[in-house]
This record gives C-alpha cells, structure tokens and sequence, in this order.
C-alpha cells in the first residue's frame, strides 16, 4: 500500500475505533463486536509500524481508552494506568517471550496466566484498611468516582484484616447465575431491566454506573482483584503468588487458585491458552472470560521492563477466536454517516451467534465487498465476539447454486442522489446538505455533548416537524414545540430542557468535537481549542466569532500543520471548516443562543525549565517515551511543536538524530540529551512512569 493510500486507511481505522471505544468504555455497548474492534486496533498498528511518521498522539494506538461519562465525578488516578496488548495465536506469544528475554538479557522467563475475567476495570483505595475511593479506569489519567456502587459487591471487604494503606485493581463482574436472574426482570418503565445490556459485561458495567446503589446492589456484583499499586505494606510481595498470598492475608478477593497457573516457559502458557480456547472449558465456569492475561512472574523484572506509551511490556491478553457461523445474505443496504462516508451493510437471515439474534452485518466499504466477492444470496460466514454489528468474513463458494446475484455499489448517494465520490476506499457523498448527512450530525452532537433526553427518535420527531436545523436549534425549544413530539409528557420536556440548561457552558473542545469534523478527532480538537484560545483577546464566543470573520486562511492552515500530532490533511480539513459560511453563521447561533465557553484549569509549573520554551523531540530514546516526554514538558509548561525552525527554543535529542540535529545546530538551537530530560522528573513522575496504575 502506498503512503498516500495508508494515511487515508489510518484516519478510517482511527474514526471507526474511536466510535467504538466510545460504544464500549463509557456507554457500555458495542457498536461492532470486540473481535473485530480488535482486528481494526491489529490493522492500524501494522500500518503505523510500516508508515511510523503518520503516528500522531491522538491514533487510538497511542491512549487508553474513551472519553468519560460526565454524569459521575471525574477522580484523577494517583498514577497512570496502562492497558494490555494483545495476541491472537502462538506466534504472537512466542514473540512477546523473544522481546521480554532480549530486554532481561535471560534465557528464560517464569510466567503466571489468569483468566482475563469480562468485567469493568475498578481501581480502589484503602486507607487505613477503610475503603475510601472506587474509580473507573476511564482514559488512563482521570476515571469516574464510583465508590457508592462498589460497596455494594459481596466478595469486597470495606474493612481490611489490617490498617494498611493500598491501592489496588481489578475486574469488576456479574455471575452467569445472577445475569439470568435479573435479565427477564420487568421495570416500571416497561420493557425488561437488561433489555440494553444483553451480556454480563454490559450489565455489570452499566449496574456500576448507576447513581442509586441499590439498583447495583440488586444487580450482586462481584470483583476480582488481580494488581498492587501504592501502599504502605510492611512485606512486600516479589511475584504474583505473593503478590495473592498478601490479597489472603487482608481478605481481599481474587479469582481462585485453579484458574491462576505458572508456567516455565512460554510453550507452556501456549497450552494453556489452547485449553481455554475450548468453549466447553469456559461453559464450566460461573462468569465471563474473554481471554488469558500472561504476566512476566516476577515484580521486579515487571518494573525493569516498563510500559510503552500505552501498554505494560510485562504483560499481554491472548484473546479467544471470535465465534463463527454462516447464514443467508439477503440484501444489501447503504447507510449514509455524518461525515458522508458510504456504509454496506449485509441484510441477512436471522441466526443465533454468541447469544443473540443476528440479522445485520457490515461490509465494510466497496472494497471489501470486490475483494471477498460476496453476492446476494450467497451463504456468508459472519463472526461476533461483541453484542451488536458482526461483520461478513467471506462466502461459501461450493454452496452457490446460481441464483446468487451481484452487488451493485451505488452511483449516488442513497438519500440525496448525490453523485458519490468513488476515488478513495471509503465511497463519500460531498453534499453538505444531504438529509441523511444532516441527521446524522445532530445525532452525534447530541450523542458526543450527552444530551440526556436528546436520542436519535427525537431528533428524528424534531426534524419531521421542522424544529431543528442546527445544533444551536437545540436550545431554542420551547415546552410548547416539545410537547408536540411523541412521546413528550410534562416531566420528559422538563428534564430535557434542564439537561439543555446544564449544557450550556461548554469548552471549545466539546464543541468541535460534538460537530464530528471530518478528520478533526477528539485529541486534535484539544489542539486546535487550545491554539484558538492562545489568539483570542479574551476566552468568549464573541472573541471566537471576531476571529472566525477576520482569520487568514493560508495563516491559520500553516500554524495549524506545525501543533505537533496535527497533519496536513487534519490541519487542511480543520481551516476548511471554520471557514464555511455555516460554520461561522452556527457560531454566531450559539452565542445568541446564551453557550459559554469553559477553558479547563491547566495546571502549570512555573518554576519548571520547560516553561514558556517551545520544543522539538527527535531520535530515540532508552528510558522515556515520546509521550512522557511531552507530558513532561506541556504539564511544565513548555509546547511541543512538530518540526525544527526559528520558532522553536530546544531540540531534545534521542539517538538516531538525523537532519533535525543538524537543522537545530545551524539555527542555533539549545540541544536537551535524554539524561538533562530525566533529571528534570520528579519522584512522583518517576513512580508513576513505572506503575501499571
């Protein structure tokens, strides 16, 4: 693949995983199965690895995780928690061993393997062997404060055996048994209490979410813990079977010492992961495992080996093969996203696929569906490990019998009869004024802000009776347009008026992002806000539409292209859009409509040596990640600009410098080795960067 064609790729994998971590990590549901959300991550890792010069710091390879649920408290994490990596089949295990041998400079290496329990990640603080404090993993840094519904799991002590201070993770779940216990129970809203949760992840992650605990307490979750972090521990455990004993000794639950093995080499954990590649083996047991996690055994090698940027180089999660089955492909039917981007989706005859009704599939893009050569007709094999969308992996040749027929990809856009655009992979309609276009705007305004009361149905309602045409429409409801919508009594228009009247102080941020610019994700509109803010005479939507009517587009394009993380096309696509009529006429709307802006609180050290300086990272380096280093610097401070010029203050240097080192020197530039970077961390950064919290 050429790098033009990869970059294009790279921004669509990136789109769709972010939709989909988003689904997952903070709505608790899945809009593609986990399966295929992992072979997404597996795809755009691969052309990152061969294109490493398009790794921007907003690509869903680069962070953990989702944007957080703004109903509960935002608690930010005592240190930052990383996730897992993943592999699919042997030889990506016999890789991870090769890497963690290379690095310990060892022959062997002594591993433990759990069972990777389908739940919620908790993490919980004791103090003085009281629990204080449950949060959610959230992204990494900041989680949600979920304490009121954690006291409710009945395997977790909220006193310890003993008055120590701890932090601690786990997973979070709901037994099968219970799941099928209050799954088919009635609510007085109508309908059945899991009728939106329709597996026990789903359920448990959404029961820890509720803001009354007795509804969580109803649901009897449970909790496994499986990581120490801070604590004041008088012994301090040296492998994970310590690390367990300790758990004993204060009654902190963990899964039982059946389904937690140690294993002399990496063939061996092999085999154990074939044996609970069974589904047989897993109907045995009493809740929800959707992998194996593999942990170097001993802590101290763990602490040698670090993180990268995102996940723990002491550890790797062996995912299960996805559930397959074939069916009947019926129909194809286009859907049209708010950025005009083409969707296939497969209608198919209804099958049972890993515990529910499947009746749709996507096809990806026109693509996929030449290269598989699937028809109408055909017999298709789907695969789902997730809840919702699976996907179509390939027809049955040997099955067809000649009535099958082709696929014919539009010429038009389905809603608006647009000639589409077929020159990149993704067919687009460009026509900013399609209906479906339009919809699916509001949608995702509503959906990204959490509007609670403003779902798709209502918008739908609103758009037939010709009450919205903008987001800033929103705000002009009146009860009486409301209560002209079905379903719209007295308290629903109260509530969604109240939840309209929350949501008018809004960053910058949110409201790019609630827009979905094309190419603009939730990382770069951070960027772009920040940029903004720094060029306003004062921080208000009236300052914002100053600039907005009187900016140079060449000007704007060009600073944009320099914020690190940001490209070319991001940066083009982001000057295009404010530049809309439109765009600024929606603008204006919003501030007559009474939207403030809100700048979150950055907290700077002033006395740091990165203060005010601007900064250049390049080469590499053997302690740090790029992403601690700009940590380092823009929480001291500084700025982190992409490319070496007269702008700039200092080039920190790693090895492997190239014609940047070269550049810096001839304009004169102060040059930052990697030791001047590490001296400057202090011993809370230190901690942090070797923590797995």
């Amino acid at each position: 693949m050429e790098k033009k064609q990869a970059q294009v790729k790279i921004q669509l994998l990136r789109d769709k995983i972010r939709e989909a971590n988003y689904a997952y990590f903070t709505q608790n549901r899945e809009v593609v199965p986990e399966s295929v959300r992992d072979q997404l991550k597996q795809e755009l890792i691969a052309l990152e690895t061969e294109y490493p010069d398009l790794i921007t710091t907003d690509s869903p390879t680069q962070r953990v995780g989702a944007a957080l649920d703004s109903k509960l408290p935002k608690i930010t994490h005592k240190n930052r928690k990383y996730s897992l990596g993943d592999a699919f089949n042997a030889e990506e295990l016999m890789e991870f061993d090769e890497r963690v041998k290379k690095f310990l400079k060892v022959e062997a290496v002594e591993y433990s393997c759990e069972l990777k329990v389908d739940g919620l990640n908790i993490t919980l603080w004791y103090e003085q062997g009281q629990l204080v404090k449950a949060v959610t993993r959230g992204d990494g840094f900041i989680g949600e404060d979920v304490t009121h519904t954690i006291r409710t799991c009945e395997n977790l002590p909220l006193t310890l055996a003993d008055k120590v201070d701890l932090e601690v993770s786990g997973e979070v779940f709901i037994e099968k048994d219970d799941f099928e216990k209050v799954k088919n129970r009635p609510q007085t809203s109508g309908g059945t209490e899991t009728e939106n949760y329709k597996n026990t992840r789903n359920l448990a992650a959404g029961s820890v979410r509720q803001l009354d605990p007795q509804a969580a307490a109803e649901r009897h979750l449970k909790i496994y813990l499986y990581e120490l972090g801070d604590n004041n521990l008088a012994s301090k455990p040296s492998t994970q079977t310590e690390l367990f004993n300790a758990f004993d000794a204060l009654h902190l639950p963990h899964q039982p010492s059946s389904n937690f093995t140690l294993h002399e080499n990496i063939q061996s954990v092999i085999n154990f992961c074939d044996q609970w590649s069974n589904p047989a083996e897993r109907e045995k047991l009493n809740y929800d495992i959707d992998g194996i996690v593999i942990k170097v055994h001993r802590l101290d090698y763990r602490e040698r080996l670090g993180f990268t940027a995102k996940t723990a180089k002491h550890a790797m999660a062996f995912k299960f093969p996805a559930e397959e089955k074939f069916t009947k492909l019926l129909d194809v039917q286009y859907q049209v996203g708010r950025t005009g981007a083409i969707t296939p989706v497969a209608i198919l005859e209804p099958v049972d696929l890993a515990g529910s009704t499947v009746a749709r599939a996507t096809l990806h893009n026109r693509e996929e569906i030449e290269r598989k050569g699937v028809m109408i007709g055909d017999q298709v094999i789907i695969r789902k490990a997730g809840d919702i969308i699976p996907e179509v992996l390939e027809p049955l040749l040997d099955l067809r019998d000649g009535s099958q027929k082709p696929i014919i990809f539009p010429a038009e856009c389905p809603e608006c009869e647009t000639e589409l655009d077929l020159t990149e992979t993704v067919a687009r309609c460009e026509n900013l004024s399609c209906p479906a276009r339009h919809r699916q705007s509001l949608f995702y305004f509503a959906n990204t802000l959490d509007i609670e009361g403003l779902g798709p149905k209502s918008i739908e309602a609103m758009l037939e009776l010709n009450l919205v045409h903008t987001p800033a429409d929103f705000w002009q409801l009146k009860p009486l347009d409301l209560a002209t919508l079905p379903g719209f009594k007295l308290k629903k228009i109260e509530n969604l008026l109240s939840a309209l009247e929350a949501k008018k102080e809004l960053t910058l941020a949110e409201i790019f992002t609630g827009l979905g610019i094309r190419l603009v994700g939730a990382e770069n509109a951070k960027l772009f806000a920040r940029y903004i803010k720094e060029h306003l005479d004062s921080p208000t939507l009236a300052q914002l539409n100053e600039f907005l009517d009187n900016f140079n587009f060449e000007a704007l394009q060009d600073a944009f292209v320099h914020l690190d993380g940001v490209g070319e096309k991001v940066a083009l696509a982001m000057t295009d859009y404010l530049n809309l009529k439109r765009t600024k006429k929606l603008f204006k709307d919003l501030e007559s409509v009474g939207i403030h802006l809100h700048w979150p609180e950055e907290i700077i050290n002033t006395d740091s040596p990165y203060n005010d300086k601007k900064f250049v990272i390049t080469g590499t380096f053997e302690t740090l990640s790029r992403d601690e280093i700009k940590q380092l610097v823009t929480r001291g401070g500084g700025k982190i600009l992409s490319a070496i010029s007269g702008n700039a203050d200092v080039l920190i240097c790693g090895a492997k410098a190239g014609s940047k080192l070269k550049k810096a020197q001839e304009l004169g530039l102060a040059i930052w080795e990697e030791k001047m970077i590490t001296g400057t961390r202090t011993s809370k950064e230190e901690s942090s960067a070797l923590s797995l919290f």
